[in-house]
């Protein structure tokens, strides 16, 4: 509103988005605390300007506009779509378990309760990596059945990626997805563990009754922090497990969708059932992770002479 406030539709114009965002560019986060703040990126202007366009577009479906301004976007980035090796995803699992690789190529156990803290995080990429589900569906993940949330359903082997009554997004799906049977033996494991803490927490909170204390927290959701739901994303647990695993600092929690992509591509996975495993579209399979599976560009291969 700072920049756009006093302006009327005819000021959007090229100049005036390039100018917004220069003028965003020299801004810093507001979320971000630190002394040394990080500065509004392009992409984060982009994303503004992505809002601006819809607003637009929403008034003149409802009043329409003698003319369409086009709002200017800065260039989107290719994205890398990279994918980590099953060694890579070994050695991340490694130090969600509280251990770190040293320069010398060993490992060394973190001390306290390194291990506990990232119970979340060996979920997670267990989770992400076995069904490409988004980074930001899996914690919201209930062990119960649910109208407005993504739960897991053990007796049929189901993750229903948004709750019964939820709409899906017209961009991003979230359908069902049947588990492989290893993540359904993790799952089916750590719901054990859950309702064993469970029972030790009734307990502890029947004992806490007698002499008025604070009742524990009880585990609701698959990934948690002792019984807590996580208060919002994994960014920051992730970053330091990678840190520790010794990998590149680029690695973030959405790579393991690509991971669960490509490795579905490179099994020879028909696009149809890949894209519907992971919800995304055929389209962009096919766009982003098509080149990985054994039969790419085979008929240009067999028409110069064998398939070879």
């Amino acid at each position: 509103m700072a920049w756009w406030g006093d302006k009327t539709l005819a000021d959007v114009r090229r100049s005036t988005c390039e100018a917004y965002v220069a003028y965003r560019m020299t801004q810093p986060i507001k979320s971000f605390t630190k002394s040394a703040p990080r500065m509004v990126t392009a992409q984060g202007a982009r994303r503004e300007l992505e809002d601006l366009s819809a607003a637009i577009g929403y008034w003149d479906g409802e009043h329409r506009l003698t003319r369409l301004p086009k709002v200017s976007l800065p260039e989107k980035p290719e994205s890398p779509r990279d994918a980590l090796t099953r060694h890579q995803v070994a050695r991340l699992l490694k130090a969600a378990l509280g251990w770190r690789l040293k320069t010398d190529g060993t490992w060394v156990r973190l001390p306290g309760s390194a291990a506990a803290n990232r119970r979340h995080l060996r979920r997670f990429i267990l989770i992400a990596v076995y069904t490409g589900t988004r980074p930001g569906v899996i914690p919201k993940l209930l062990w119960h059945e649910s109208p407005a949330q993504a739960w897991v359903d053990l007796d049929d082997g189901v993750i229903y990626r948004r709750g019964k009554d939820e709409k899906d997004h017209k961009t991003k799906r979230r359908p069902m997805v049947r588990m492989p049977p290893r993540l359904l033996a993790h799952m089916r494991r750590w719901k054990a563990e859950d309702e064993k803490t469970k029972r030790l927490q009734d307990d502890g909170e029947h004992a806490a009754t007698k002499r008025r204390a604070k009742p524990a927290q009880r585990a609701a959701t698959v990934l948690h922090h002792g019984g807590r739901p996580l208060a919002g994303r994994i960014r920051k647990g992730f970053a330091n497990i990678v840190h520790d695993a010794g990998l590149d600092g680029e690695i973030t929690p959405h790579w393991m969708r690509h991971t669960c992509a490509t490795w579905l591509m490179e099994r020879g996975v028909k696009v149809w059932d890949a894209a519907a495993y992971t919800g995304m579209s055929t389209a962009t399979l096919e766009k982003h992770y098509g080149h990985h599976r054994p039969d790419h560009q085979a008929k240009a291969r067999e028409a110069l002479g064998g398939a070879r």
